[in-house]
């Protein structure tokens, strides 16, 4: 399997990556901090939405530049959700996640009693597909010895129902919200703590989502700065030392460097544009819904470019982009277009932390 690089790259690759992440569960118990997921606002696939999903996949995989790699079964917990293994039977949904290479799914590891007929549902229909398990994780828990040894356990025990031929991939979720609300703040900003009480329950480093963005309207200028700064100087704070960088996976590269994975949103039959920043961003706003006639890749690739020249043309109105090395590198990930759009001015990045990381080189992790 290719490699995974710091930069957000896959090694020696000559084709662009293409992941998908699908709006089809709904329910779930769980009130997990930082999470503003629709639990009840995913749409059946039908007839009309699965025709265009299929342009959309046979579109991409005529031109022989695109692979589908991951398609993500969100938004809520598959082991919680009330509709996983209906879903995941259903004859259109089969056909269009076989297109890709791996199928990803997220959960909490608090339920575990739907494992069995969910496991023996990818076993009919996707076995020829590797398998990931993202767990996420409550910050404000990580000192909760008794919590992190339920998830151990239950993990465990879904690795097992699962038995999968190629094994299962394992990658750990944190939601971003503020975290100076809780008891643990000092704590739950040290990047290095938090990696070291939870790194043995997934293979990389902590990926930080943004669930915020989920919001039924668009996030609040200020609201959406003020966590995309949190995780900034989180890492800027830890990542200050060659002997830190070597083990963490930063999404960001070097200036030669090019983003090769599109990755886009699905929901109720719109795809949406889904930014990287620290971790691709998800919202469903008319701001990043990308706007299909035909249902072609030609389509989707007329909207990046247009998305990648706007970000250009508007660089003049920050107060560090335009001098910045890491310039072509936040365009790729269109972190610029999500200033735009919420009208901020000044850096979200943590250079501090990407020169650490690329003094190094790319640190590279399979996946």
């Amino acid at each position: 399997m290719d490699s995974y690089l710091a930069s957000g790259h896959l090694k020696d690759s000559n084709s662009f990556f293409f992941n998908l992440a699908f709006e089809l569960l709904n329910g779930c118990p769980w009130q997990c901090k930082g999470c503003f997921v629709n639990k009840e606002g995913s749409e059946p696939m039908t007839d009309e939405t699965y025709a265009d999903l299929k342009n959309v996949m046979e579109s991409f995989s005529a031109k022989n530049l695109y692979k589908p790699f991951i398609a993500f079964i969100q938004p809520v917990d598959f082991l919680s959700a009330g509709n996983t293994a209906e879903v995941l039977s259903d004859p259109r949904v089969i056909d269009i996640l076989n297109y890709f290479k791996r199928i990803s799914f997220q959960t909490t590891y608090l339920d575990t009693s739907n494992a069995q007929k969910i496991a023996d549902v990818l076993k009919k229909h996707y076995s020829n597909m590797e398998l990931e398990i993202n767990i996420i994780i409550e910050p404000d828990q990580v000192q909760n010895n008794k919590y992190l040894n339920v998830l151990e356990k239950n993990q465990n025990e879904v690795v097992e129902i699962m038995d999968w031929p190629t094994g299962v991939r394992k990658f750990g979720i944190m939601n971003v919200y503020n975290y100076d609300t809780t008891k643990v703040a000092d704590l739950i900003k040290n990047y290095d703590y938090l990696h070291t009480r939870v790194e043995h329950l997934f293979e990389t480093t902590i990926d930080f989502n943004f669930s915020l963005g989920r919001k039924d309207a668009l996030l609040s200028n200020n609201d959406f700065y003020e966590a995309a700064v949190q995780i900034k100087e989180m890492f800027n704070d830890s990542l200050v030392s060659a002997e830190k960088g070597s083990y963490l996976r930063f999404s960001f590269g070097k200036l030669n460097d090019s983003l090769i994975e599109r990755q886009y949103n699905w929901k109720n039959g719109e795809f949406y544009h889904s930014p990287l920043l620290y971790e691709r961003y998800v919202s469903f706003v008319d701001e990043l819904k990308i706007p299909l006639k035909e249902f072609t890749a030609s389509e989707f690739e007329e909207f990046e470019q247009q998305v990648q020249l706007d970000q250009y043309l508007n660089v003049d109105d920050k107060t560090e982009c335009g001098n910045c090395e890491y310039l072509g590198s936040c365009v790729d990930r269109s972190i610029l277009h999500l200033m735009d759009i919420h009208n901020v001015k000044d850096c979200l990045v943590a250079k501090n932390a990407i020169r650490v990381v690329n003094a190094l080189g790319p640190v590279e992790y399979e996946i």
